[in-house]
């Protein structure tokens, strides 16, 4: 019995050598911390429908979008698991051709575009690798999964001749996968990360102007596919 107590001492008084090599010297095992930088979407769509017509040769054009999010961190030796919750702001341009009949033989292409806005609130879970540790310098790479949930959802058309605004009945969720890579020079960090996602939305957005139900409706498909740049810092 003696002697199992002196080893069970004996392996107590090497806990804080080893939790010390775990976490480097003033590295601590918790932070938090908060960020802000800017994302540029370009969504992945499948298709268009604007009153019943599908819509041909889509192209994008994406426009700079903000984000803000604060965060924890977990450190464990090099590896860290970094929760998060952030808000971002993302629009873009989306250019394509619909079909018009002209006396019921004749189909040419009219030019339309669509401006979409979108408000959302994204919950990331990501872990990090250190790949370099030394000192005030360090290099992490990311990835996890991100749940994201879309409160605010708009297009609006500015080509034709009456321009529409439309908004979405629904706020879908998604869920994306997030990966990227992060500068960190004592407590400023700057990191860029690519997030796509895995589920298809498939929203459909209702004409606001429109006094007749179901007509003048868009319906589209798409993925995130999205780029994201920040700065920020860790307490």
């Amino acid at each position: 019995m003696s002697k199992a107590f002196f080893i069970g001492l004996f392996l107590f008084s090497l806990l804080p050598a080893y939790t010390q090599n775990k976490v480097k010297a003033g590295e601590k095992v918790f932070n938090w911390g908060a960020k802000a930088g800017l994302n540029s979407t370009f969504p992945i769509i499948n298709s268009i429908r604007i009153d019943g017509e599908k819509a041909e040769n889509i192209h994008l054009q994406y426009k700079v979008g903000v984000l803000a999010a604060a965060f924890c961190r977990i450190n464990i030796d090099r590896i860290f698991l970094q929760p998060s919750v952030s808000w971002r702001y993302a629009s873009g341009d989306i250019y394509f051709n619909l079909p018009t009949v002209i006396e019921a033989t004749a189909i040419t292409r009219s030019s339309d575009q669509l401006t979409y806005k979108v408000k959302s609130i994204e919950a990331p879970v990501l872990i990090g690798y250190k790949m370099v540790n030394e000192g005030p310098y360090g290099l992490s790479f990311m990835a996890g999964p991100t749940i994201k949930y879309s409160y605010n959802v708009s297009y609006s058309s500015g080509l034709s001749d009456s321009p529409r605004r439309y908004i979405s009945d629904s706020t879908p969720w998604g869920i994306n996968i997030a990966c990227g890579v992060g500068v960190t020079i004592w407590r400023f960090f700057f990191d860029v990360t690519y997030e796509f996602g895995l589920n298809q939305v498939d929203s459909d957005f209702k004409d606001y102007s429109s006094r007749e139900p179901g007509e003048d409706n868009i319906t589209i498909d798409k993925r995130t596919n999205m780029m994201n740049i920040s700065l920020g810092f860790l307490f």
